[in-house]
């Protein structure tokens, strides 16, 4: 399955590392931008002590790597893309070492013990429906914070910087073979508005 990494050229660094090593960085649940990760809520009663400390315990084993399915969403863009200046990876995953969870979208954040399976895994594929538009994948690696890919497309912003994109095309195209290469156009981004003729 080819998901996608939205990056700017702020930190040329990371962005090269993409290209040259091809890995991308998992991190911390703690550092990921939603301020809500990895809180659920539970009745009172219904987890003791020791169940809370497992369940913290576990969710702090993992390492966070957020893909998303699109590269054209408008608000990814403007929010991890410097504004439609940066550029999206196009990646398959081929660490064997880890998981693959889409993430599920909901109403609120209160926990079902009848889940059943990794409650802690289940708590971190979790968000609120206002985050709905990332369509979001979660891989979850242990131990290195790298994860292995190979990188098959790279996609660059309506606003991207000529020099930039030329730059960043050739170091592309000299470690990663065959990798697909195309500029969006404002026609290409989706907006989440409905169509004049849909009701």
């Amino acid at each position: 399955m080819r998901l996608y990494k939205y990056r700017g050229f702020e930190n040329l660094e990371f962005a090269l590392d993409i290209f040259i090593n091809q890995r991308l960085f998992a991190a911390d649940f703690k550092s990921l931008n939603d301020p809500m990760e990895g809180r659920y809520i539970y009745s009172k009663g219904m987890l003791s002590k020791e169940e809370i400390s497992r369940i913290r315990g576990r969710k702090s084993e993992f390492k966070i790597l957020s893909l998303s399915e699109t590269a054209v969403n408008m608000l990814m863009w403007s929010y991890y893309s410097e504004g439609h200046k940066g550029f999206a990876v196009g990646v398959e995953v081929l660490d064997q070492g880890v998981s693959i969870e889409p993430v599920t979208y909901v109403d609120d954040l209160k926990l079902d013990k009848e889940e059943g399976g990794d409650i802690a895994k289940a708590i971190l594929t979790k968000k609120l429906k206002l985050w709905s538009h990332e369509r979001e994948h979660r891989v979850f690696a242990q131990g290195s914070p790298f994860v292995a890919v190979k990188v098959k497309e790279l996609v660059f912003g309506i606003n991207t910087e000529s020099r930039q994109s030329e730059l960043l095309t050739a170091i592309a195209k000299k470690f990663c073979p065959g990798i697909t290469i195309r500029q969006l156009v404002r026609t290409d981004i989706e907006t989440g508005e409905l169509d004049e003729y849909e009701i």
